[in-house]
């Protein structure tokens, strides 16, 4: 029997505690005034996350360091906090992007309507709960946000609250629309054969309009809606819906990668339902398929953690072609804002098969600057990231080594590490390596020429060279002197 994708996720007390206080230092009145003005218009992914990371995280993490925890719980916190308040600004873009409203009234004074699973994402489903319960929203608001979210016990009371006008607007068979407020009321009112036209508008073979209404849920991002109408369908409707549904999703989360980061991770969660309630050949099969997009979908919050009990059927499955698009994920995965992804990676390289690891190394194109590795290797220095170098060069070939050294990425971030006064990080991975006396005289050579290019002859960074080299000498020779005394003492000890 095949190997099967695993997707519950097994959280220990401690780990479910810490997202919990996580949770109550992002519930803060002070945090939640400034996240009830942060605006994200006319910003991708990338300028909206680095302006949150810029200006709401840091006021979280001078939270964690008053707790006055033991280091690594501080650190801990450090990596958890991220996350969880990315959590609440996806939440955030999300309901903006469906209720059409600013989200400053649902934020403020009602933290408490947030509800949280115990992995620390927010629970969509109950959070519009505790909304069209409470005034926060006028009663239209909550007539939207219950649709949306599928409430059907409060969807035929608030719809008898509102406005003669909106209900009118809502019930008008002259104005057709797919979103869900305009059809519940058919739903309640028992008229789903007025909804029979949506059925028309698809190339698909649709029966009902809750096989519509899922396949539509779950390729716009609700998955609150995708969850509640899958459950309305019979066995048949599953079995045809499932697959083309799941690959349209793939295609719309592919497009979603380039918006926001809100609608690229609803449809990552949406996938991973969608593959859970699969059968196990079915989902073998979509691996298959997409063996890097799907092990990926691993990687957003709350997931990580089945990141890599997942990654050993990757290398089943994926081909020696595809490493370079494998490399260009990670290269995207560094730089979206996974402040844990240098950790998952380092454990990823280890368990990666052999194929990988020498494709990592050797690649034909290493030093272009299209090279997949070299890319990668890029970003390497933004993190300041010289253990995954070493847990690199740990777990590659003697041959594998002394190549990996020399290529340009890598004495990039030698000289970086250096102006900086970084010393340790270069011998670090220069210990590593393993060079013999030779190639590291190569090297020593190869790096000369590498910074006088980059210093330009300025006396500031040829001071930082000088210093560095003679640190380098040095530490060559404590190694010969060390090798000679332990040559002598073993032929002290074992005459011939």
């Amino acid at each position: 029997m095949e190997k099967q994708l695993k997707y519950v996720l097994l959280l220990s007390l401690k780990e479910m505690t810490l997202r919990r206080v996580a949770v109550l230092l992002w519930s803060g009145s002070d945090i939640l005034v400034s996240i009830s003005k942060f605006r994200h218009e006319g910003s991708g992914i990338e300028e909206s996350t680095r302006e949150w990371l810029e200006t709401i995280e840091p006021k979280i993490k001078d939270k964690v360091l008053k707790l006055e925890l033991p280091k690594s719980l501080t650190e801990q916190m450090i990596d958890i906090v991220r996350p969880i308040g990315l959590q609440i600004k996806r939440w955030k873009e999300s309901q903006e992007y469906h209720l059409g409203i600013e989200i400053q009234e649902i934020i403020l004074p009602n933290s408490a309507k947030l509800c949280w699973t115990s992995a620390g994402s927010i629970n969509n489903r109950k959070t519009a709960e505790e909304l069209v319960r409470c005034d926060v929203l006028d009663v239209v608001q909550r007539y939207k946000l219950a649709c949306i979210n599928c409430l059907e016990d409060y969807i035929p009371l608030l719809w008898e609250k509102l406005p003669e006008n909106v209900k009118e607007f809502y019930y008008n068979d002259k104005y057709l629309s797919p979103d869900l407020q305009f059809c519940w009321p058919r739903i309640f009112k028992g008229e789903l054969s007025k909804l029979d036209y949506l059925l028309r508008t698809s190339d698909r073979n649709l029966t009902t309009f809750n096989q519509w209404a899922f396949e539509h849920s779950a390729g716009n991002g609700n998955k609150t809606a995708a969850e509640y109408f899958f459950h309305k369908l019979t066995h048949e409707e599953r079995e045809a819906s499932l697959m083309r549904t799941v690959k349209a999703v793939f295609r719309n989360r592919f497009v979603a990668q380039f918006r926001y980061l809100s609608q690229n991770e609803e449809l990552s969660e949406i996938l991973c339902y969608l593959l859970s309630v699969m059968s196990p050949e079915k989902q073998i099969e979509i691996f298959k398929e997409r063996p890097i997009d799907v092990l990926w979908l691993f990687l957003d919050w709350p997931r990580q953690d089945l990141f890599l009990e997942n990654a050993g059927l990757l290398w089943t499955f994926l081909l020696p072609s595809a490493f370079g698009d494998l490399l260009y994920q990670i290269v995207k995965s560094f730089t979206d804002s996974y402040p844990w992804f240098p950790k998952l990676f380092q454990d990823f390289f280890i368990q990666s098969s052999l194929d990988f690891k020498n494709y990592f190394v050797d690649e034909p194109e290493f030093n272009s600057t299209c090279s997949p590795t070299c890319n990668f290797l890029s970003v390497v220095p933004c993190f300041e990231d010289s253990e995954t170098i070493e847990v690199i060069l740990r777990n590659v070939d003697a041959a594998a080594r002394v190549k990996f050294v020399f290529y340009r990425p890598i004495l990039n971030f030698f000289y970086k590490c250096v102006l900086k006064d970084k010393w340790h990080r270069v011998e670090g991975c220069l210990r590593e390596a393993a060079l013999s006396k030779e190639d590291r005289k190569r090297w020593k050579e190869a790096f000369t020429v590498f910074f006088l290019k980059r210093s330009f002859g300025r006396e500031c960074v040829n001071r930082k060279f000088k210093r560095f080299f003679e640190f380098f000498d040095e530490t060559d020779a404590s190694s010969d002197k060390l090798k000679k005394a332990q040559k002598c003492k073993f032929e002290s000890c074992c005459p011939k």
